[in-house]
């Protein structure tokens, strides 16, 4: 690896700051038509411009109405649910982080955008030379676990928060029209639109895994019972056939 001066290193960080900055101001000048183009200009970049994407889904959020993101989202070619997980990811952090940790790559800034020591677990992971997967067990205190005990552990999961949710509903009623209009307004509505998309692609999900779960069934009750025919018979077998006829 080659050696850079301390300065030289200090003075590039500086200058990389610096433009990292004008381009926070300059994003409060841009219209729409230049938030599409720099949005869709990011997806062409070597890291298909995570950062970059979701900085903007975040400009878009406080300036625009609800369903914005969505329109930018189908507007520069990307799933709607990847440029929201770009902007949850770039609101956890401040916008240079990336450049403080130039090692790390947008995955394993997502790894622990939720939690919050995330800043010690990136900064370990810098270290280390960390993988994705080992900055996730590491920060979670877990070990690799077995698929079967992933899927248990994730449906558990997946049940504890769809009945929370349900639970938590029924407590808008205390709530009156103003209250609820207004809410509408600033972010209810478009966090009702975007529940009601995930739920209905995990619906589509649960089709198209129990369809294909129940189309392999038939060939696998076929290749068990053509394995239990070819198996040889022992001795033991062919006198109790035998016997029985």
């Amino acid at each position: 690896m080659r050696a850079i001066p301390i300065d030289s290193f200090f003075e590039d960080l500086e200058g990389k700051r610096a433009v990292a900055a004008d381009e926070a101001v300059n994003d409060a000048s841009l219209d729409w038509g230049r938030i599409v183009a720099e949005g869709r200009a990011a997806r062409t970049t070597v890291d298909g411009g995570s950062w970059r994407i979701g900085r903007l889904a975040l400009l878009i959020e406080r300036r625009y109405a609800a369903g914005a993101v969505q329109r930018f989202a189908e507007a520069i070619g990307e799933s709607y649910g990847t440029v929201r997980r770009y902007r949850w990811v770039a609101k956890a952090y401040d916008p240079d982080i990336g450049l403080r940790l130039p090692g790390l790559s947008f995955s394993h800034f997502q790894a622990v955008a939720g939690l919050p020591d995330r800043l010690t677990w990136l900064q370990r992971a810098a270290r280390g030379n960390w993988s994705v997967d080992r900055l996730t067990r590491e920060s979670r205190g877990t070990k690799p676990a077995a698929p079967q005990r992933r899927n248990a552990q994730a449906l558990d999961r997946m049940r504890s928060t769809i009945g929370g949710l349900r639970r938590s509903i029924p407590s808008t009623s205390e709530l009156d029209d103003a209250a609820i209009a207004t809410a509408g307004k600033k972010w209810l509505a478009e966090a009702l639109d975007d529940l009601s998309r995930e739920i209905e692609e995990l619906r589509e999900r649960v089709r198209r895994a129990t369809r294909a779960v129940e189309a392999r069934r038939p060939l696998k009750v076929a290749r068990e019972r053509g394995a239990a025919a070819a198996k040889p018979r022992t001795p033991t077998a062919l006198k109790a056939r035998a016997i029985g006829r």
